[in-house]
């Protein structure tokens, strides 16, 4: 594995803090994620993932995917709004 040194400005860099912060991840993590995905995305690298995740069903767009549910399933659940 090769170490890059990144430059970034203060509000980069608060603002890759708070990303990584919200997905559970180092700050170097986040930014080599971040990195990985956009060469993904634009078509230059393909991400090879050890399995499938479970299939999760489409919930409509406004809609808490928690409707429903038993709220006692629910412990230890965050619910995040905006």
């Amino acid at each position: 594995m090769i170490r890059i040194p990144i430059r970034l400005n203060d509000e980069s860099l608060t603002a890759l803090r708070t990303l990584a912060r919200l997905e559970y991840r180092d700050v170097r993590q986040q930014a080599a994620w971040i990195i990985e995905h956009e060469l993904a995305r634009r078509g230059l690298l393909v991400i090879e993932t050890q399995a499938d995740p479970a299939p999760v069903a489409a919930v409509p767009a406004g809609a808490s995917p928690l409707v429903g549910e038993d709220p006692k399933s629910r412990k230890g659940r965050a619910h995040v709004t905006d």
